[in-house]
């Protein structure tokens, strides 16, 4: 938006100490004026503020919620220009941003908030949490006057990797009056098994096949294995050094695919047994599927012990 510069009279005195302008401001009036943009630092910068801070530099943008971006090297020409010999130094950014109304917040303001709940909700892993790359907009504009407070949460459930956030600028009697989107990414350092050589399915899984490595999990496709229940068997194969997922391994079967088993019916006034053929391999609790040695007929049913399976 072209903003309209109004002249000022040169001739205030030297200045030490600096000026330091602010990335993003929001103003009220129809003009922006120093204290507007910047804060001195210095005495005597700041009698050069007092003197001049209500002086105008700019015309604001034209109605509320209009935002302008300024160039920081030419608003520094600017001021000095205005402001005469002497000047202070300047310290100002690249851009600055300025919104007619409404008020501004510092995302980085948020980030030691995020980082919190984040790592505590990242707890369960039992790992190092390490929040990194927070991809957020540097200042948030909110259109409103009224004070807010500023809600963060995660989408969905956080997990180690890029995580993504929702922002809300919520008021005082819990009213979302603004929404923002952001996303970082978590690293969560962890101590997982691997395997001490290569490892195919159906191998048994032992202690001595066993080692460990610490290892970020947001790069790990699969939750690992938490090294508990050996003896195991391998469900896939995992290379030497590689981590062991929890869905690569599983408990040994006490029932193998071809074994004839006792089939046991229980009521309540009565017991059958009949001998099936076992469909599938399975350790005790499972439901597998048997076949009627005599009927042919084929029904799921769990496993017991090494020869007995019942009807659930």
């Amino acid at each position: 938006m072209a903003l309209l510069v109004i002249l000022l009279c040169p001739g205030f005195a030297v200045a030490e100490g600096r000026l330091v302008v602010a990335g993003a401001v929001c103003v009220d009036g129809p003009v922006i004026t120093l204290k507007d943009l910047a804060r001195a630092e210095g005495m005597q910068a700041e009698a050069l503020m007092l003197r001049a801070a209500d002086e105008p530099l700019l015309a604001s943008p034209k109605f509320d919620g209009a935002r302008a971006s300024l160039s920081g090297p030419r608003l520094r020409e600017l001021i000095m220009q205005r402001l005469g010999p002497g000047v202070p130094r300047i310290d100002v950014p690249d851009q600055v941003q300025v919104q007619r109304g409404g008020q501004v917040v510092s995302a980085l303001s948020l980030i030691p908030a995020i980082d919190k709940i984040l790592t505590e909700a990242l707890a369960h892993h039992e790992g190092e949490v390490e929040i990194r790359e927070h991809r957020i907009a540097e200042h948030l504009f909110i259109t409103e006057k009224e004070p807010v407070r500023m809600r963060v949460a995660p989408v969905g459930v956080p997990a180690p990797g890029r995580i993504s956030l929702r922002l809300e600028a919520v008021t005082e009697d819990d009213r979302v009056v603004q929404s923002f989107t952001g996303t970082v990414f978590a690293d969560v350092w962890k101590t997982v098994p691997c395997a001490a050589r290569v490892l195919n399915r159906g191998d048994m899984l032992e202690p001595a096949l066993v080692g460990f490595a610490r290892k970020n999990l947001a790069y790990m496709a699969r939750a690992p294995w938490d090294g508990r229940g050996l003896p195991l068997r391998m469900t896939a194969a995992v290379g030497e050094g590689q981590p062991i997922s929890a869905d690569a391994v599983e408990m040994i079967p006490v029932v193998s695919k071809g074994q004839v088993l006792t089939l046991v019916y229980a009521g309540q006034t009565m017991r059958l047994t009949v001998p099936v053929e076992s469909l599938d391999d399975g350790s005790i609790g499972n439901t597998i599927r048997v076949r009627n040695m005599q009927s042919r007929r084929i029904v799921a049913a769990q496993v017991v012990d090494a020869e007995t399976v019942r009807v659930p």
